[in-house]
């Protein structure tokens, strides 16, 4: 079965791009979001995706 990343992979490729393209670092908020993500096992990461892709498609924006 292939891995779906959904919106929580776009955020952590989006901030990875980010880095690479600033040639900066993470803000400490960044960081710290990026850091829970990643220690979070594989399943509770699926279901944040779910979570944020549920929140993404009822948002105005």
């Amino acid at each position: 079965m292939a891995k779906s990343y959904g919106v929580a992979g776009a955020v952590v490729s989006f901030l990875a791009r980010r880095l690479f393209m600033r040639g900066c670092r993470l803000s400490s908020d960044e960081a710290e979001l990026l850091a829970q993500y990643r220690a979070l096992n594989e399943s509770d990461q699926v279901a944040m995706r779910y979570l944020i892709g549920a929140m993404k498609s009822v948002s105005r924006f």
